[in-house]
């Protein structure tokens, strides 16, 4: 398949701005790091769907664009547009998700804290009632009980 230099570079600069995609695509990653799903397992599951979904993705491109051929332009222009992406407002976005990560997170502990004071409250209740309903279950059934007693003689 012969490509005019036209086209070529056509190509690239579409490969480029793909590449801006991936790197969007990657900060949402970098993103559930930030908000503590960051054990071994999940880095390595989150590594395996970005990279294969990225090569699924990087494929189709190559074959809406080339008809499948490896190009090396193509392969430089999702290097380049990664990596342009990643190194001026991936730097910023990779702040503000620190900032985002650190709010949402202590906004859990504070949830988490509230939940634990709710669900004390509660347990104190239920029990609270439940001692109260024994104790008048309880006064129910020597009462019937006496009342057989007394039946009976």
């Amino acid at each position: 398949m012969h490509l005019t230099v036209y086209e070529q570079s056509e190509i690239f600069y579409f490969a480029f701005v793909f590449g801006i995609a991936i790197g969007v695509y990657y900060d949402f990653f970098r993103l559930l790091r930030y908000l503590n799903f960051n054990s071994k397992s999940a880095v390595i599951l989150q590594d395996l769907v970005f990279m294969s979904s990225s090569a699924v993705l990087c494929f189709w491109f190559a074959q809406v664009t080339v008809n499948g051929h490896l190009r090396a332009f193509v392969i430089a222009g999702h290097l380049f547009g990664v990596f342009s992406y990643r190194y001026s407002i991936g730097m910023l976005s990779g702040f503000f998700f620190k900032i985002i990560g650190n709010i949402l997170n202590f906004m859990k502990r504070i949830l988490k804290n509230i939940t634990e004071k709710l669900i004390e409250i509660a347990h104190k209740a239920i029990g609270y009632i439940i001692d109260k309903y024994s104790k008048v279950y309880g006064y129910f059934v020597k009462k019937s009980s006496e009342r057989k007693k007394i039946e009976t003689n």
